[in-house]
């Protein structure tokens, strides 16, 4: 379509589930640009690693190219020693402290007991001066942390050691010459990609070179790989284009919306028209790296948690308008009731237990609040405007929606509308929003910041989601990857009615769990292993990878249940990460354990013979695997 798109039939989320998708097609070729290497360098350890193990599963496919000028830009910077101009630079922390050391002074010279009447602060002038001042050192140590240099040289190591068998054997004079040839009449002309690079001192035609690579490994590999995905943080308009308009879901009906906040963007038609000139298809398309990694983290949000949260930092910048549609949930049961502010005796009202219920908890609930999905989440309340956001699965409405439930914390609503939150706060958590992963892993501290009964229904629902569907059905697959810190707050005594709740609710599942919510027994991980015989050539995985295991697992025991057993085909579910499954260490034994029987990972201990640190591997004989469904036939 040469003429490029006014109005996109699709919506944001399908776009990015589409880049997923294509990405995943193993007849994808998938080329990164110069800017998703620098990128590596502003992201920290576990986000790193998240994404080598993505790409080191590409390459294996061999779908991953990176551009010989795009490991040339990058050279550029080894050579001029230079890499440390990738990693995060902060003088934000000095000013800051200028900032408030600045506001401490402006403070001693003017605030008095008037100014702190206003702001209903309790104490006198000198306390406030003196609390100041001790907020303002505290705060110290934790800004000091961005004064501290990176090591750039270990970036560089785990990229040079996952990705350098990627980059193409391109002539780079040749190319260099055919740019210079061509580039000037094509910037003239403002012939994408590069135009807007025309004026640049230096490394102009770049982008253009880039693309020449492009078309000559595409059209080389057309056969095998009919399908091709640039992935780029350049987003100027010599690659990518916005169309005016997009759809979007407004109550289930797909509408017209400006396409912006957030903003869909997609390659050129002139490039798609000459990519498919030369290769005789046009199944290409340009995606940013946020783009990517949030397509790939909904496919499979428990393999990307740091990488999308490390993507989503900025995200309130592009945060979307306030009208952000979303779906529309199943219709509600009928008679539903609508939430409104209540009063305390209207709780008494809401908790009418079914009658087939025997031994009834203190917490009780709607069956709409057990079956979320008939939840009426339309009824006007603050609330329900956060849980409608919630629901979205959009991760620039989720973020926002998060930040406002502190606005809401003293009023009053039903119980079952603070437990459908508590669902949706875990619910946005398991889907890779950051602010939600945020809320869960500082949950202790963020219910006591509610009144006590509203923190045991918001926790009462977020426990309920880790093993209950939208349908009040117990899970095939409890939704365990944020379980752990709720599972700790519950074992608080003052939470002892919402583990009444919980153990209700389970008893009917008894027999696919062995941990319960309230425990706090501590279960023993015992792993044997004897000695393997040393092959002298056998090479490392990886250069920055361990060698191979010296070790081979005799035995894996949980409370004394063998758990090691002979696999037939079928038996064992794919196990993602750079050493497949015949190599495991301790640690990932235990989280292995921890996902697949709903245990936390505070509530396991490893032990191992002979001792061992927890991350070296070990080999899995053959023909054996790690069965943890075992551990539930002794129950």
């Amino acid at each position: 379509m040469l003429l490029g798109h006014y109005v996109l039939d699709k919506t944001f989320d399908e776009h990015v589930r589409d880049i997923a998708n294509l990405a995943s097609d193993p007849q994808t070729l998938i080329f990164f640009d110069t800017n998703i290497l620098s990128y590596l360098y502003k992201l920290h350890e576990a986000a790193r690693s998240e994404f080598f193990a993505w790409s080191d599963t590409v390459l294996d496919a061999n779908r991953l190219v990176i551009p010989a000028w795009a490991a040339n830009e990058y050279l550029s910077k080894v050579t001029s020693k230079t890499l440390d101009t990738y990693t995060p630079k902060s003088k934000e922390h000095t000013q800051a402290n200028k900032l408030l050391n600045s506001l401490f002074e402006s403070a001693s010279l003017f605030v008095d007991e008037v100014s702190l009447k206003k702001i209903n602060y309790t104490s006198d002038r000198a306390t406030f001066i003196t609390d100041f001042r001790t907020a303002i050192d505290a705060l110290t140590l934790f800004t000091s942390v961005f004064s501290q240099e990176f090591d750039s040289g270990v970036i560089h190591e785990q990229i040079d050691a996952h990705l350098s068998s990627a980059i193409l054997d391109s002539d780079l004079a040749a190319l260099c010459a055919r740019a210079t040839q061509e580039g000037p009449g094509r910037f003239e002309h403002r012939l994408p990609p590069g135009f807007r690079d025309a004026d640049k001192p230096e490394n102009r035609l770049g982008d253009l070179i880039i693309w020449f690579e492009i078309l000559e490994k595409s059209f080389a590999s057309k056969e095998i790989f009919p399908k091709v995905l640039f992935v780029t943080r350049d987003e100027k308009d010599d690659w990518v284009y916005a169309p005016r308009k997009r759809t979007e879901l407004v109550k289930g009906n797909r509408k017209t919306v400006n396409n912006a906040r957030p903003e869909i963007k997609i390659a050129d038609p002139r490039l798609v028209t000459e990519f498919r000139r030369l290769t005789e298809h046009s199944n290409i398309a340009i995606a940013s790296f946020d783009i990517l990694v949030e397509g790939l983290s909904k496919a499979t949000p428990a393999l990307f948690s740091h990488l999308a949260a490390a993507i989503q930092i900025n995200i309130e910048e592009s945060a979307p308008v306030p009208t952000v549609a979303f779906e529309e949930p199943e219709p509600p049961v009928l008679n539903q009731a609508v939430d409104a502010p209540v009063e305390v005796t209207r709780e008494a009202e809401e908790m009418q237990p079914e009658a087939s219920e025997p031994d009834q908890p203190n917490l009780v609930y709607e069956q709409a609040a057990l079956r979320d999905r008939e939840y009426q989440a339309d009824a006007p309340s603050s609330i329900n405007e956060i849980i409608r956001d919630l629901k979205s699965s959009n991760w620039y409405t989720q973020n926002p929606a998060i930040t406002r439930i502190s606005s809401i914390r003293e009023e009053q609503f039903t119980p079952s509308s603070w437990f459908v939150l508590g669902r949706n706060i875990y619910q946005a958590a398991c889907g890779n929003s950051q602010k939600a992963m945020e809320y869960v892993a500082g949950l202790e501290s963020q219910l006591l910041q509610f009144p006590p009964s509203t923190a045991k229904h918001q926790l009462a629902g977020i426990l309920f989601e880790i093993y209950f569907d939208s349908r009040g059905e117990f899970r095939s697959r409890i939704k365990f990857s944020h379980a752990d810190m709720p599972l700790s707050v519950v074992v608080n005594q003052n939470y002892s009615d919402v583990t009444e709740f919980m153990k209700c609710k389970l008893r009917d599942h008894r027999e696919r769990l062995t941990f319960m919510p309230g425990d706090s027994t501590i279960k023993v991980i015992q792993i044997i292993a004897a000695p393997l015989k040393p092959e002298d050539d056998t090479p490392s995985i990886l250069d920055d990878q361990p060698s191979l295991p010296t070790h081979e697992i005799q035995s894996v025991q949980l409370d004394g249940v063998e758990l090691l057993s002979v696999t037939t085909e079928g038996d064992q579910r794919p196990w993602m990460g750079v050493y497949g499954s015949k190599f495991f260490s301790p640690d990932r034994i235990r989280d292995r354990i921890s996902d697949d029987l709903a245990i936390p990972k505070w509530a396991l201990q490893i032990k191992t013979e002979p001792p061992m640190s927890s991350d070296v591997f070990l080999a899995v004989p053959e023909n054996h695997g790690i069965k943890t469904t075992l551990a539930l036939k002794h129950l």
